[in-house]
């Protein structure tokens, strides 16, 4: 396959991807519950919430990455991948993600960079 048609074949699989908000309620101590929203009509009409996300970042659940020997990069980038997992697995679908994962992502690093300068 040449480059032409590679790239042809990813902009075709990112149409198929369904788009996604993520947006974050107020985190506590240990865990932000995350909602996941669609847009069945298009971006510019009315959103739907599809499902909620708990993402878990308590001492014990980062020690347990720890423990496997992750470090604060690549605990951030499992703490992504999961939530990717997850999400795909509540939507049946590949999701791409418009709006709010950096937001969300913030919320997890400065909960998970305290266990890490310890």
């Amino acid at each position: 396959m040449d480059k032409a048609a590679a790239q042809e074949k990813m902009e075709e699989e990112m149409k198929e991807m369904k788009e996604i908000k993520l947006q974050p309620d107020q985190p506590l101590h240990n865990r932000v519950e995350v909602a996941v929203i669609d847009f069945p009509d298009g971006k510019s009409r009315e959103e739907r919430q599809r499902c909620k996300v708990t993402v878990e970042f308590a001492q014990c659940d980062v020690k347990q990455l720890q423990e496997r020997g992750l470090t604060f990069e690549e605990a951030m980038k499992y703490y992504k991948e999961w939530l990717y997992e997850v999400i795909k697995v509540n939507l049946a679908q590949d999701w791409v993600c418009v709006e709010g994962m950096e937001e969300v992502m913030a919320i997890i690093e400065e909960s998970v960079k305290q266990y890490y300068q310890e």
